[in-house]
C-alpha cells in the first residue's frame, strides 16, 4: 500500500522534536510494510502561510506525477492544503487532528468543508464530534521500547541532580507559542508546593534531543501538565511508559490514559491549588508507581496503533 503523508508538523535540524509525533507514527507504518511518502509544508520556518500556500501547488504536482491508495493528511491545515490542490475529489483521504476540531486551525468552518471531502477523520481526544459517521477515535501510539523504565538514581546521577530532591517535570516543544499549556498555571503549582517543601526542583524541556528525553522523564519524579486543552498529550504516554506518574488538568483523552492508574491525578477543575493537592499526594505515597503495564494494556503502544491505522487506511480502499 502506498500512502502520501502531508503534514505541517515534521521534525527538522533545528526543531528535533517539532511533529517527532508524526515522523514516529510514519516509521512504524513503514516497518509493517506501509510504502510512505512523506510531503512536509515547512510553515515554521519557511515563512509560515506562504509556504502553506505554495504546498498547494507542489502537492497538485506530486498527484499529478505519482499514484497513491490513500493520503493521509496530519493537522487540519495539511487537509486544507489536500483540498484545495484538488487531490482530496479524487482520492481517498484521511486526515487526522491533533487537537479537538474547535480547538485546531480552522475551527467548526474548516471541520464543517473537510468532512464531505475525507473518507475518515481522525480525533484524538474524547469528543462530541465522535458521534459522526466519518469520525475515528484513533490517538498516536508511543514507542515502549524507547520509552523504558530506567534506574531513577543513575539517571539523576547522570544528569548531576540531587537524590534527595524532588523534580517536576514540565514539557513545550514550541515555548512560549501555545498559551495553552499555561505555563503561568505550572508556575503558580510550584510556588504552592514550595509552602510544604523545599526540596522540589522545576524541568522544563524545550526541543530537547530525543535520544535524552528517557533519561529525564526516569529521572524526574512526576510530570506536571497544566494545560487548558490538548488533544492526546505524548509526554503523558511517554512518561507512563518510563513509569513517571503524571498529575494533569482533565484535557483531551487524560482521564482514560490515566484516570484509572494508581499514583496518578486528573483534576475536576483547571485550578492551581487542586493541582499543588494532587502533586503533594503523589509525591508523598510510600507506594511503588507501576503504571506502564495498566497503560499499555489499553491500546497505546505504536505497534498497535500502527495495525489500527492501516487497518482503517484498508477500510476505505
Amino acid at each position: 500500500m502506498k500512502v502520501l503523508h502531508i503534514t505541517a508538523n515534521y521534525p527538522t535540524q533545528e526543531h528535533p522534536v517539532f511533529g517527532i509525533f508524526v515522523k514516529e507514527q510514519i516509521e512504524s507504518l513503514q516497518k509493517i510494510g506501509v510504502d510512505c511518502t512523506v510531503y512536509f509544508s515547512n510553515g515554521k520556518e519557511a515563512g509560515g502561510m506562504k509556504a502553506h500556500r505554495a504546498s498547494i501547488q507542489n502537492v497538485r504536482k506530486l498527484l499529478r506525477d505519482n499514484n497513491y491508495d490513500v493520503i493521509h493528511c496530519h493537522h487540519s491545515i495539511s487537509g486544507l492544503i489536500l483540498l484545495l490542490s484538488g487531490g482530496a475529489f479524487r482520492n481517498k483521504c484521511v486526515v487526522s487532528y491533533q487537537n479537538d476540531p474547535t480547538r485546531e486551525f480552522g475551527g467548526k468552518w474548516l471541520f464543517r468543508l473537510l468532512y464531505p471531502f475525507f473518507n475518515k477523520i481522525i480525533i484524538k481526544n474524547t469528543s462530541p464530534y465522535l458521534k459522526k459517521k466519518k469520525v475515528v477515535y484513533l490517538p498516536n501510539g508511543t514507542n515502549s521500547v524507547f520509552f523504558k523504565p530506567m534506574d531513577k538514581k543513575e539517571c539523576k546521577t547522570k544528569l548531576g541532580w540531587d537524590n534527595d530532591k524532588y523534580y517536576i517535570l514540565y514539557m513545550d516543544s514550541n515555548v512560549g507559542t501555545r498559551t495553552q499549556k499555561r505555563h503561568d498555571r505550572y508556575l503558580e503549582v510550584l510556588d504552592l508546593l514550595k509552602k510544604d517543601f523545599d526540596n522540589v526542583v522545576s524541568v522544563e524541556l524545550t526541543n530537547t534531543p530525543r535520544e535524552q528525553i528517557p533519561t529525564y522523564m526516569n529521572a524526574c519524579d512526576l510530570h506536571l501538565l497544566t494545560s487548558d486543552f490538548e488533544g492526546s498529550p505524548n509526554s503523558v504516554k511517554e512518561c507512563l511508559c518510563c513509569n513517571t506518574p503524571v498529575v494533569s488538568t482533565d484535557v483531551g483523552n487524560v482521564k482514560d490514559m490515566i484516570g484509572d492508574i494508581p499514583g496518578c491525578f486528573v483534576t475536576k477543575e483547571k485550578d492551581s491549588k487542586e493541582l499543588a493537592e494532587c502533586v503533594a499526594k503523589a509525591l508523598k505515597s510510600n507506594d511503588t508507581f507501576n503504571g506502564r503495564e495498566m497503560f499499555l494494556a489499553k491500546g497505546y503502544g505504536i505497534e498497535r496503533v500502527a495495525e489500527k491505522l492501516l487497518n482503517l487506511y484498508q477500510s476505505i480502499t
